[in-house]
């Protein structure tokens, strides 16, 4: 028990942290809003009010602790605070949900138990003994390290993540007490713990600094998923990009059949709502007949690729980006495979809508020529800003979902989606369904997810100021087609359309890349400085070896420089 005495208690600075405060993700959120609003400010008999409102506060905390000779009280609040910190984590350790993850992904759980054993030692720790235990929490610091990093075959959450990473905190918290106790006397030692509490006092109350803290693993997690699923989107060489093109073609060729039923869906006195929700099912429909007839999408490759590119920027799965020649190679192979599946998507959309339009003129069905407004559409494919605009919502959109896509991924693992499946009666214990979720549930979500976001965009008119629409490459250039067979253009008028098509689809593929490149640059720790390095890097190889960007893989070798 702690002696009754006259100077700031240190307890609380110490273990930074309260079993008060084991919130869930939500609650941490809004009691972190109220705090704006009523800031809780420390006891006044504690060390942290010293460091946050006195000037000098950690000049005159060293003065109360007398380096030389640190008053009794202070080292008994030392030893109990590692005592506090370490019994936490072994309580986290030894939790039953916690421990068969740790089995589950063959982590060392035992590092947990021995730190257990340990905490029987008394708190006037041995100099033996401090350095057993530090040795101790090394291991269950990499045992928790290896449960974070082994999501793919746990899933995460916002809670898991929250615990995990307070638990690492502690960890390092303990362990920075430890080499206190082992350098007690040392000034250097008091004022970098000491200045390390200022700057966590800082920030404690930041809601954007919570949501970024605890949100990484999920977005991390996220995007793993994407990443799996980009590898399939990148061709290795040129058979490969044959193939991808097949794909794309076929994905066209689906695609020019919903880019007329859209048009057919303007034809019918429909509310905005009700004309949003017909727009949305019909985009819905398309991206999950392509999927699963076979067909590619080229603008839903972005959001996949990219996050692949960053997992091989950080392929040692430390959180650290590694600077590596082979991404460039990389970055080749994801523009030359996207290029070839935009090309394809394009041409089959066009030519099998011209063909259509051209089976229309000699079997007219009144409803589609009535659907078909040629200037109309020929007006939505010219060059301009608020094309660009358009084509930069859509490749929001088509990031956006991906990460949707790869959040179900995740979620079917850490519900345990399928196995659930196989153990209900109301599914019939159903392996087929259970493959099912396993293997194209995020994949499904993703598809609905954009369609309903492409579909919907319009509607955004009615409360943000300005026009919102949508433009996709693969429907504008199915527009192009149906509309080019049934009006004289001039081949000025064709050519421009042509290049707001061109324009449609770069802008498309960029976004989408971009914004998914960022969030998962980010998620792995990555600041804004090394991100831009990475783009300029990219952008700077693209204008020495534009060609190499264009042409199919075909396993060359990256020169540096």
């Amino acid at each position: 028990m702690i002696k009754k005495k006259e100077h700031p208690s240190f307890y609380s600075m110490f273990t930074k942290f309260s079993l008060m405060e084991d919130y869930g993700f939500t609650s941490g959120v809004i009691s972190r809003f109220f705090r704006k609003i009523l800031p809780v400010s420390p006891e006044k008999n504690t060390v942290e009010y010293i460091l946050v409102n006195e000037k000098n506060g950690v000049s005159k905390v060293l003065e109360l602790i007398d380096i030389e000779n640190p008053k009794e009280c202070i080292v008994e609040e030392l030893d109990l605070s590692i005592v506090a910190l370490c019994s936490k984590i072994v309580a986290f350790g030894l939790d039953s949900n916690i421990r068969e993850k740790l089995i589950l992904v063959n982590a060392d759980a035992e590092s947990i138990k021995k730190l257990a054993v340990q905490l029987n030692y008394p708190t006037n720790f041995t100099r033996e003994n401090i350095l057993q235990l530090k040795h101790s929490l090394e291991k269950v610091e990499k045992t928790i390290i290896a449960l974070r990093k082994n999501k793919n075959k746990i899933g995460t959450s916002f809670h898991l993540t929250i615990v995990s990473r307070k638990n690492l905190e502690c960890v390092r918290r303990a362990k920075r007490l430890l080499d206190l106790k082992l350098n007690i006397h040392s000034k250097a030692h008091w004022e970098n713990l000491l200045l390390n509490y200022v700057k966590y006092a800082a920030n404690k109350n930041s809601i954007s600094k919570y949501l970024i803290r605890h949100g990484d693993l999920v977005i991390l997690e996220t995007v793993e998923h994407t990443a799996k699923k980009g590898e399939k989107y990148i061709a290795e060489n040129k058979e490969e990009c044959k193939k991808f093109f097949q794909r794309s073609l076929l994905g066209g060729a689906i695609i020019s059949f919903f880019a007329l039923f859209k048009m057919i869906l303007n034809t019918y006195e429909l509310s905005q709502l009700e004309t949003a929700f017909y727009y949305s099912i019909n985009y819905a429909l398309c991206f999950i007949l392509v999927k699963y007839f076979g067909g590619i999408v080229a603008t839903k490759q972005p959001a996949m690729t990219a996050s692949t590119i960053a997992k091989n920027i950080d392929k040692n799965n430390d959180l650290i980006l590694d600077t590596d020649f082979s991404v460039l190679q990389l970055d080749r192979k994801v523009f030359s495979t996207q290029f070839v599946s935009l090309f394809g998507n394009f041409l089959m959309a066009f030519l099998f809508s011209c063909f259509i339009a051209l089976l229309l003129r000699f079997f007219p069905i009144e409803i589609i020529n009535q659907a078909i407004t040629p200037q109309y559409l020929m007006k939505k494919s010219m060059p301009s800003f608020s094309l660009v605009f358009y084509a930069a919502i859509a490749g929001f959109h088509l990031a956006f979902s991906g990460l949707i896509s790869g959040y179900f991924d995740n979620k079917v693992i850490a519900s345990n989606i399928s196995y659930r499946i196989r153990e209900s009666k109301l599914f019939f214990n159903s392996d087929r369904l259970a493959k099912y979720a396993d293997e194209k549930l995020g994949s499904l979500f993703g598809n609905i997810s954009i369609g309903f976001l492409l579909g919907s965009t319009f509607l955004l008119s009615n409360f943000l100021p300005g026009a919102f629409d949508i433009r996709h490459i693969a429907f504008s250039s199915s527009n192009l087609g149906y509309s080019i067979l049934n009006y004289h253009f001039n081949y000025q008028t064709i050519l421009w359309a042509l290049l707001g098509i061109f324009i449609i689809g770069m802008t498309n593929f960029l976004v989408s890349f971009s914004i998914t490149l960022v969030l998962t640059l980010r998620s792995r720790g990555a600041d804004y400085k090394s991100i831009a390095k990475v783009f300029l890097s990219t952008f700077l190889d693209f204008l020495k070896n534009t060609r190499e960007y264009f042409k199919a893989p075909g396993g060359d070798k990256l020169e540096e420089g």
